[in-house]
């Protein structure tokens, strides 16, 4: 194990990971994203931009049939081929390494993914804005792609009908929903994530359907905290599986 590993526990089914402290590691928008999705035991789904593959090992324990996570750091899927294997998952979670934005559903199976979970950069070079933290830059901000390229990119990997979940900045909605339209993706499902009860959202989990109908549902709000390092019960229910 490199001097920069550790083995973290997810506190989420038994569930345990590797992560590197000189490497980004996951936060609550990638277990909030993945509590929001609605998995069929019978489907097949995919991440792209999957880090540590925190997502795939939950999503398979929340009722996905099987979870492809795709990354272009190579370090990073290693971490999370040994993740998979330490936590026996290998039968429902595959780890590939590589640029999704050039690759299509034929690179990993015969047909498209049922569905498509991505956690893409909040501030993209088209948006001309910069993340305020130093810290979080090179999570929040990407000086290669654009959130047009991520969405074209889920377009090679998934079905007619198929649904994508995402997670992005609240304050961004606008911007985020003019591009899923623009490229025929139909928004079904908003929730938006406050801190506490009486602070701003600062994010939304959104679902849409590739080529699907207009209809859509504004859910409850997911507030996390109930009052300063104490999850509400909605949160908390996520660690007690």
């Amino acid at each position: 194990m490199n001097d920069q590993e550790r083995l973290d526990d997810l506190i989420i089914d038994g569930l345990q990971i590797y992560q590197r402290s000189d490497m980004f590691r996951f936060s609550f928008d990638a277990i909030a994203l993945i509590h929001f999705c609605r998995f069929n035991g019978r489907h097949s789904y995919v991440d792209l931009g999957t880090g540590t593959g925190v997502m795939p090992l939950i999503g398979t324990s929340l009722g996905a049939g099987h979870i492809t996570g795709i990354d272009i750091n190579e370090t990073i899927i290693d971490l999370a081929q040994r993740s998979v294997e330490h936590n026996n998952k290998q039968d429902v979670v595959t780890m590939l390494c590589g640029d999704y934005r050039h690759m299509s559903y034929r690179d990993v199976q015969d047909k498209p993914f049922d569905g498509v979970i991505v956690n893409p950069p909040f501030y993209d070079y088209e948006s001309g804005v910069k993340p305020t933290s130093e810290e979080r830059a090179l999570a929040l901000h990407d000086g290669h792609t654009s959130l047009k390229e991520v969405i074209k990119a889920v377009q090679a990997f998934i079905k007619c009908k198929g649904r994508l979940w995402m997670v992005y900045s609240a304050s961004r909605l606008q911007y985020v929903l003019h591009e899923l339209e623009a490229l025929h993706f139909q928004v079904k499902r908003i929730r938006f994530v406050h801190g506490m009860l009486d602070k701003p959202a600062k994010l939304v989990l959104i679902e849409s359907i590739f080529q699907g109908q207009a209809g859509l549902v504004l859910e409850q709000p997911l507030i996390v905290y109930e009052k300063p390092n104490v999850y509400t019960k909605e949160v908390s229910s996520w660690y007690e599986r």
